[in-house]
């Protein structure tokens, strides 16, 4: 498939750069940037997703929020932003793009163990640099986007206690064209019980897919990380325009 194509191209030109920068003791963290960008615009090219953004696009360093419809989210925010992600443990053991994922510096939480909150919250403090912010899908899962999900406060410890603060933004995606009548809760939200591979293929048969990310005017500090994770569910839920109703779906939210 085209997108592995160009993931792998673009990784390979990343690893031969990483590695010269390496040997002339440079930094790397500039590269990685550009590389990560480049991959994002890539492969939405690749599977035809046009990304249209309203509001000011955070820069470093920052900790960002957002709703959480499907796997190509982080191809859409990498294609706008310098950053990188926290996501499920069972991503890391996703043939390539796991591996890639474990060597750019996405940081991995195992959900199954409260025990794991602390230490992915000290990695979070030191993934956020002036060059590069992190993004965090607070939600905990996917959904086909006929709201946004109650959100966890538990990784929200880091942007509590800084004087950084939190940027929202809500992401939704739409489908419907002249040439296609697919209605984009189904195509490009991934929530049933789809295979990863069933879902890339059905996606990409899609003539466009238009994602649209509205990011927050405002930085929402606030020190008690339950307060914060409030007021950025208010926030956020009030910039996503639903891509669905809740009668359209048999969609059961992870209760938590």
């Amino acid at each position: 498939m085209s997108v592995i194509a160009v993931t792998l191209g673009v990784y390979a030109v990343f690893i031969a750069g990483y590695g010269l920068l390496r040997i002339l003791n440079r930094p790397v963290d500039n590269w990685r940037n550009v590389s990560l960008s480049a991959w994002g615009r890539w492969a939405a090219k690749t599977l035809s997703i046009k990304v249209h953004v309203n509001g000011p696009v955070p820069e470093p360093p920052f900790f960002l929020v957002c709703n959480h419809l499907s796997y190509i989210d982080i191809i859409v925010l990498f294609s706008q932003l310098n950053t990188t992600f926290v996501a499920k443990s069972e991503v890391a053991n996703w043939p390539v793009i796991g591996f890639i994922a474990r060597t750019v510096g996405v940081v991995f939480i195992d959900r199954t163990r409260r025990s794991d909150i602390t230490r992915v919250n000290e990695e979070i403090s030191n993934s956020v640099t002036d060059l590069r912010g992190l993004t965090l899908f607070p939600e905990g899962t996917t959904s086909p986007g006929s709201e946004v999900l109650r959100f966890r406060a538990s990784l929200l410890e880091y942007p509590a206690r800084s004087e950084l603060g939190a940027h929202y933004c809500a992401l939704s995606y739409s489908t419907n064209t002249k040439e296609s009548n697919d209605e984009a809760y189904k195509i490009v939200s991934w929530w049933d019980e789809t295979t990863l591979n069933a879902h890339i293929v059905r996606l990409a048969k899609q003539p466009i897919v238009h994602a649209t990310i509205t990011f927050g005017n405002s930085v929402i500090k606030e020190r008690d990380r339950k307060i914060l994770s409030k007021k950025l569910h208010l926030e956020v839920s009030r910039l996503f325009n639903p891509m669905c109703s809740s009668r359209d779906t048999e969609f059961e939210p992870i209760q938590f």
